[in-house]
């Protein structure tokens, strides 16, 4: 299913351009289970304070955006965690193939409008070395932006009709502000944990908090975005209390589950591993849906951060559909 596709030389300058003006912005996001070191918390702080030369798409560096009659669905490279610790998802270091993980994010082109799910690593890790972003343990790596591989598809952060994150931690987040304009669908759950007293300490809070002031929709149970049962957000807590999944039905490719943190390797999976801790959060009953829905309708179930899946996903510009 992995193809090479040959970018145009305007697509190839504008990202040399893009690249060539690249500043470090805000940092890496809210860590699932433990607090930042001081170190990296230093570099956090230190590197927020530049988010205001962050490089924005001017309108002629963008592509044409796609007029589309059905649904597209686009894979974007949003970074990679550098990372040993299997033992933290139950498994050992010998039944993962490779520990390391991907961070995807997605655009779903539907014909009535643009739906994001999740907006992954801080467009301000570029160009950043490594030691600067280990966060609990975690190396972050990012080679390009969210921003610039919308523009090479033809879409600003205005364009986007939909934001959907799968959940609020910090890899999912990462430049959430952006998309602000955004309808935000949402559980109250992890909305109300985002805008906590406690989370407005968070060095990263910036990266989201305009989302506070977006146009919300609380979600509650399944969400059918465009009334046609082509996109539908499905509730999946327990790895954060509002945890979502996506069901994007392609015509062509058929049906896939986009499953956010749901799963972290393929083989929790294959082994039926998970935290500990998610044993008991509502985890067990989401993964069941899921893996009935799979059942039932064929879908193919997408775990983002297994590097197998990360490696050999198309990745935009091009597309499923």
């Amino acid at each position: 299913m992995r193809f090479i596709l040959e970018l145009p030389p305007c697509l190839v300058a504008a990202r040399a351009a893009r690249a060539a003006r690249a500043a470090p912005v805000a940092r890496a996001a809210p860590v699932a289970r433990a607090a930042l070191t001081s170190l990296a918390a230093l570099a956090v702080v230190g590197a927020l304070g530049l988010a205001a030369l962050a490089p924005r798409a001017r309108a002629a560096e963008l592509a044409p955006l796609p007029q589309v009659a059905s649904l597209r669905l686009y894979v974007f490279d949003c970074g990679t965690l550098v990372y040993n610790r299997p033992e933290d998802y139950n498994l050992t270091r010998e039944q993962v193939k490779d520990t390391n993980m991907g961070v995807t994010c997605y655009l779903v082109m539907h014909p009535r409008g643009l739906l994001l799910f999740d907006t992954g690593l801080n467009d301000g890790l570029v160009g950043r070395p490594l030691y600067e972003n280990v966060l609990d343990g975690y190396g972050q790596i990012k080679f390009n932006t969210l921003r610039g591989q919308l523009a090479d598809i033809g879409v600003s952060p205005e364009r986007i009709d939909y934001l959907v994150l799968s959940h609020y931690h910090w890899d999912h987040i990462g430049n959430a502000a952006d998309f602000a304009g955004a309808t935000w669908l949402v559980y109250k759950g992890d909305r109300d944990a985002m805008f906590s007293p406690q989370a407005r300490g968070y060095a990263w809070f910036g990266q989201y908090a305009a989302l506070e002031h977006s146009k919300t929709v609380l979600l509650s149970g399944d969400r059918d975005v465009f009334g046609d049962g082509t996109v539908t957000v499905l509730a999946t807590p327990g790895h954060t209390e509002g945890h979502c999944s996506l069901l994007v039905r392609l015509k062509n490719t058929g049906p896939i589950v986009l499953t956010g943190d749901l799963y972290h390797y393929a083989e929790e999976r294959a082994l039926n591993r998970m935290p500990p801790e998610e044993k008991t959060s509502g985890t067990v009953e989401s993964r069941a849906k899921i893996e009935e829905l799979v059942r039932r309708t064929g879908a193919k179930l997408w775990i983002g951060h297994s590097m197998e899946f990360f490696r050999t996903v198309r990745k935009s510009p091009a597309w499923y559909d």
